[in-house]
């Protein structure tokens, strides 16, 4: 016969006995399609998300900055002659951001809120499009029109205020009027601060009525360019640097364009594609381990195979589809769950961050996941049907068996493919070398596992003692394959599990210190020196009011230490936010009430050149002792001073801090305005102090601090939430990774036990053997699984979250009541579970 109709005829049988098997068969293989399913919905929805998320950030660069180039200065505008400079490298747009307190207008209860104001020029934007819910073009919305300038304002201000369209809101000491609602803002992240009130954006030209410019107030001066198609963008830009002012300004490219969003997407998408990776580890384990237990449980239809004539590729080849289709079955389904949700959460989040986004551009990395999860699966299937061709006919048919062993050459072919699977997911994510570190870890703690379940089978065969009880056990761990098997699938588990437990508890720790249980109930900004006095004596004198702290605020730029730029004299790459434009800084006689970590404070009637107290962070960003100078800029004048001091950081008080506090002259008699903060023993009191100095004061903007906490509170238990979902998820994959192995070790122990049993064992003797066997590995998997997870946590804690590592002492009993837990569950479900009850029962096993 020839070679093609030896290959017609093999084909036409293993297509008769795929639709034999098409039920049944195939139906046998569902913890197998869970197991696919989890691990491809998990690293899927990582992946995509991501990915989605960094092409939105990449995509809205030039849109997110409002330029080719931006510039901010505080305090003060840019001198007329460096606009015109800037003006003649491109087109320019000004803005201004601060914030400011809404009133609303002609009513008898006036009821106000904090906002963000941007005051716009008619250029604005340069980039990109401001969308409205009316559909009308912003500068119009904006002229004034009847005598009243126009406002566009976010719905949220609409909502707590309680009015619409065409009514008059009071900013400042000027009214305009809501001519539309605000529905995206293209350069939403530019401002890189976290904002306390809704968006509110008037027309430049409008911002000096509201009499809110005044020196001292805290408004950012920014200024984009955008140069033609036609510029030499590298000669444009050097001529920018070389416009600089001496008291330096802040200089952003697209590339630097929301920076710290950024920073936190990748912190956070680490955090998950580290989960991600956990979840395809397990997954692939209880894959492998399924496919085994399934293939143990056909051992008898294999050996019928082949006595009817079937040869050992073809049976190879038939159970090689049906684990692929079921595979593949599962994977499409957990694909689809991934895109679904992360095209549901890309929705939400660029919707909040103002992005544009298109889901067209997730396609190739959805076909990046299939082709990883594709490449991991094969592996586990390599490996899970290794040997199934050579098992011996008559042995299968005496008694079940799961293969023949796993050969050397399905080992590296196995390998080989769960490496290059590795090698696509950790380039998928967005901290590829964290993520190499990650997935270098797990397989430390797979061959480590694989080497305990090994010595612990080879041990096995020098227990001492003659009694039944020992000689089963010796039996039991006589199966290295088995023990193996066991031992890799419970340790991968449980490292996955308590890595992302204690994680969690230290995310959950690390979100609850940012909320602090005294924390102020207000903070007024833009006080003016005139205004700290009489406030002082109204809370005084109102019962209910009280912790009072008054603070000038005023804004500086670092330029130099002792000397030397600072991007030279920067040590500590982690700090270089110190460097960043322009930081808090403040003037006081007397000390803080922070802890000095060296240094003194001066004296109380200091009169001299200016001294320095500087906070942690500056003395970690430059190794900063006592002794040093820093040469700063304050208002637009350039001063060095020595540094007296270094003060502990007291961040996360959501009271006002400052990076660098100066002796009192000459800064006490520079234009500035204070920070005053307070709380309130009565909600009722808190209120009618906020109405009175809105109404006599409207220069000072009010946060209400206890909403913010509001809101912190259920953005730290979403995040919680989110983690113990992640937690959750993984329990769930190593469960049903043990309950694999439980299930095989059933079906492998099903005739022990009878054969146990006819010869007088009793079922209590049968189970004590089952779980000391399954207790030597649970214990080994529970030392190394959970050492390997708390060393993961820590890493990821510090590495990826930067938050201190607490991983509870859940977490680190954890591991050990998983391991005690399972071999429980595996030696009663070994030894009960397997032994037949009833002579009924156990005749039909026999007869069998």
């Amino acid at each position: 016969m020839r070679r093609d109709d030896t290959l017609l005829a093999r084909a036409s049988l293993l297509s008769k006995l795929l639709k034999a098997e098409a039920g049944f068969g195939i139906l046998g293989l569902r913890l197998f399609m869970v197991c696919v399913l989890i691990a491809s919905a998990m690293l899927g929805l990582i992946w995509l998300f991501s990915s989605g998320l960094s092409n939105a950030m990449q995509d809205n660069a030039r849109r997110i900055l409002g330029g080719d180039v931006a510039v901010t200065v505080v305090n003060a505008p840019l001198d007329a002659e460096t606009v015109a400079r800037l003006a003649e490298t491109g087109r320019i747009s000004q803005v201004v951001e601060l914030r400011a307190t809404a009133v609303t207008d002609g009513t008898a209860d006036a009821r106000r809120m904090t906002i963000e104001l941007k005051a716009v020029d008619a250029a604005y934007p340069l980039i990109g499009a401001v969308a409205l819910a009316g559909e009308r073009n912003l500068q119009d919305a904006l002229a004034p029109r009847n005598g009243l300038p126009g406002a566009v304002v976010e719905n949220a201000l609409l909502s707590r205020l309680g009015i619409g369209i065409g009514e008059t809101i009071l900013i400042g000491e000027n009214r305009f009027e809501i001519r539309d609602v605000l529905l995206r803002e293209p350069d939403r992240l530019s401002a890189g601060t976290f904002l306390v009130g809704p968006r509110v954006l008037v027309s430049g030209g409008q911002l000096a009525a509201t009499g809110l410019t005044e020196r001292g107030s805290l408004l950012e001066y920014r200024t984009r360019i955008r140069f033609d198609d036609s510029s030499d963008r590298v000669a444009a830009r050097q001529s920018i640097d070389a416009l600089e002012p001496e008291r330096g300004w802040e200089i952003q490219s697209p590339a630097d364009a929301a920076e710290r969003v950024r920073e936190v997407t990748n912190r956070t998408t680490s955090f998950l594609g580290i989960s991600g990776l956990a979840a395809f580890a397990i997954g692939l384990s209880g894959a492998w381990s399924a496919v085994a237990m399934w293939i143990g449980r056909r051992s008898r239809a294999i050996a019928q195979y082949r006595l009817s004539g079937a040869t050992a590729p073809t049976v190879v080849a038939l159970h090689a589809v049906m684990v692929a289709a079921a595979g593949l079955v599962a994977m499409a389904f957990g694909l689809a769950i991934a895109l679904f949700g992360a095209v549901t959460l890309l929705e939400m989040l660029t919707a909040q961050l103002h992005l544009l986004w298109s889901p067209a551009g997730l396609w190739p990395t959805v076909l990046l996941v299939f082709a990883t999860l594709t490449l991991g699966l094969g592996g586990a299937l390599v490996a899970g049907l290794s040997g199934i061709g050579r098992i011996p006919p008559a042995r299968a048919l005496r008694e079940e068996a799961g293969g023949a062993g796993l050969r050397r050459r399905d080992a590296v072919i196995a390998g080989a493919l769960v490496a290059i699977a590795a090698v696509l997911a950790i380039a998928g994510l967005p901290n590829p070398a964290m993520a190499a570190a990650a997935a270098g870890g797990l397989v430390l703690v797979a061959v480590l596992l694989a080497g305990l379940g090994a010595l612990i089978a080879r041990g096995a065969g020098y227990l001492p003692g003659r009694d039944f009880l020992a000689l089963s056990i010796r039996q039991g761990l006589g199966s290295r394959r088995s023990v193996i098997l066991r031992t890799l699938a419970l340790g991968i588990g449980i490292a996955g599990i308590t890595g992302v437990v204690a994680t969690q508890h230290s995310l959950q720790s690390a979100f609850e210190t940012q909320i602090p249980e005294k924390a102020p109930d207000i903070v007024l900004l833009d006080v003016q020196a005139a205004q700290v006095e009489r406030i002082r004596q109204q809370v005084a004198g109102t019962p209910g009011l009280g912790g009072l702290q008054a603070t000038p605020f005023m804004r500086t730029r670092l330029l130099r230490v002792n000397g030397r730029p600072v991007e030279e004299a920067l040590v500590n790459p982690d700090k270089d936010w110190v460097i960043e434009g322009d930081r808090s800084f403040s003037w006081a006689a007397e000390p803080t009430g922070a802890e000095l970590l060296s240094g003194a404070w001066w004296p109380p009637d200091y009169d001299g050149p200016p001294l320095l107290s500087a906070e942690e962070d500056v003395m970690q960003a430059f190794d900063l002792k006592p002794g040093d100078t820093l040469t700063y800029s304050v208002l637009g004048r350039v001063f060095t001073s020595e540094v007296a001091n270094i003060r502990k950081e007291y961040h996360r008080t959501m009271r006002p801090e400052f990076l660098v506090v100066a002796s009192p002259e000459p800064f006490r008699n520079a234009p500035h305005g204070w920070i005053v903060s307070l709380q309130g023993r009565d909600s009722g009191v808190l209120n009618s102090f906020i109405s009175d100095l809105s109404r006599s004061a409207a220069n000072i903007t009010v946060i209400d601090v206890r909403r913010l906490v509001s809101d912190a509170t259920e953005i730290v238990e979403a995040a919680i939430l989110g983690t113990v979902l992640i937690a959750a998820i993984l329990l769930l994959a190593g469960s049903l990774s043990l309950a694999a192995t439980v299930s095989a070790d059933v079906d492998a122990r099903r005739r022990e036990a009878v054969a146990l049993s006819l010869v007088g064992a009793t079922r209590r003797e049968i189970a004590l053997a089952r779980l000391a066997e399954t207790a030597a590995s649970g214990l080994a998997a529970a030392l190394v699984g959970g050492a390997a997870g708390l060393v993961g946590s820590y890493w990821i804690a510090a590495g990826a979250l930067r938050v201190d590592w607490v991983p509870g002492a859940g977490a680190i009993a954890l591991p050990l009541a998983l391991g005690l837990l399972t071999s429980v569950a595996a030696g009663i479900a070994g030894g009960l579970g397997a032994l037949p009850r009833g002579r009924g029962q156990l005749a039909r096993l026999l007869s069998s």
